[in-house]
């Protein structure tokens, strides 16, 4: 019962540090922290890795699937590739989106159970505005999803960054 009240005080602090305007806190750790023991107990192919299109190459290949999102075809032009590879491997689902909005429709049309989501802090931010956080997981489009996140370097939808190794851990 205390792991869910701190979760929870963490949650109310977090949206009224940005009600205020103040510096907030690491969200994401609490809510992997939080999320971790449920999130491992899930099928693996009931729970999908879900990049942002920002993190692919310039000069990506990569053609656009109206259901699927940004179809990787693992040509090394970016850490892409070998995270759906590394997905592949382990058993999960795996996809490069081109807006939170496709992200939520994905996950209703393949009705995931977990997600492994890389955002950045504005997404984030916007993601815990508008989506209500429970104990049982995160509300998308009515169902709860337990999800373990990594943030982006940046908040930059052209040439971005993120820890490509902290992505294979959590996986």
């Amino acid at each position: 019962m205390l792991k869910k009240l701190k979760f929870l005080g963490k949650i109310y602090i977090y949206k009224i540090q940005g009600l205020l305007g103040l510096k907030r806190t690491d969200i994401m750790a609490s809510i992997n922290d939080y999320y971790r023991d449920s999130f491992r107990k899930l099928r693996k192919d009931d729970v999908a890795v879900i990049l942002p299109h920002c993190l692919i190459d310039e000069k990506c290949p990569a053609k656009f699937s109206k259901s699927d999102g940004v179809m990787c075809n693992k040509c090394k032009l970016c850490g892409c590739g070998s995270i759906y590879e590394s997905a592949e491997q382990k058993g999960y689902q795996f996809y490069i989106t081109p807006s939170v909005g496709f992200t939520k429709r994905l996950i209703q049309r393949k009705q995931l159970k977990g997600v492994i989501g890389i955002a950045c802090e504005y997404e984030i931010e916007r993601g815990m505005h508008a989506e209500k956080i429970t104990l049982r997981g995160i509300r998308v489009n009515g169902t709860g999803v337990k999800t373990q996140g990594v943030q982006l370097h940046k908040y930059d939808c052209i040439r971005n960054s993120v820890d490509w190794e902290e992505i294979r851990e959590i996986m």
